[in-house]
């Protein structure tokens, strides 16, 4: 094994190593690269999923004119801010 290569394992059903078996065959891979394949698309979208923030045109619009013209802040953020500040979390440099 190469440095570039690292090893997974895992242990199937038979049904579903013969299932995979199958999937490989055709599309003329084999089973390792059929599973590798298979188990790196599904992190890719899974990971897309879960980092990618996708907003329709109008919230995209509403976000945009929020950065150009931001409310002004509340007193509750005030208050939040002036307790952080406060605290042992805010370290001043």
């Amino acid at each position: 094994m190469s440095v570039k290569e690292a090893r997974i394992s895992a242990r199937v059903a038979p049904q579903v190593k013969e299932m995979i078996d199958v999937a490989a065959h055709l599309v003329g891979a084999t089973a390792n690269q059929f599973i590798a394949q298979a188990a790196y698309h599904a992190a890719q979208k899974l990971i897309e999923q879960e980092t990618l923030v996708r907003l329709s045109a109008r919230d995209t619009a509403l976000f945009l004119d929020l950065l150009d013209s931001p409310p002004e802040p509340s007193d509750k953020l005030k208050s939040a801010v002036a307790a952080y500040k406060q605290s042992s979390l805010h370290a001043e440099d």
